[in-house]
C-alpha cells in the first residue's frame, strides 16, 4: 500500500492486519486441530475474510473520528 492510501484512510496499515490475524489463526488452529483439513481451511477463509471485514471497519471509523 502507497502512502497515499493509507492517509485516505481506507485501509489500516499492514501491521494492524498481521499480527490480528496470525494470532487469531494460531487460537484457532488449536480449537480445531481435529478436523479435516478441508474443514480447517474453510474455517481459515471465514475467518481471515472476517477479521479483515473488521479491522478496516473499526479502523475506518476511528480514523474518521479523529479527523
Amino acid at each position: 500500500m502507497s502512502g497515499e492510501e493509507q492517509q485516505n484512510g481506507k485501509w489500516a496499515p499492514w501491521w494492524i492486519y498481521v499480527p490480528v490475524i496470525l494470532g487469531s489463526n494460531y487460537v484457532k488452529q488449536y480449537l480445531v486441530q481435529d478436523l479435516p483439513v478441508a474443514v480447517n481451511a474453510a474455517i481459515t477463509l471465514v475467518l481471515v475474510g472476517t477479521l479483515f471485514l473488521l479491522i478496516t471497519v473499526v479502523y475506518r471509523r476511528v480514523s474518521r473520528v479523529e479527523r
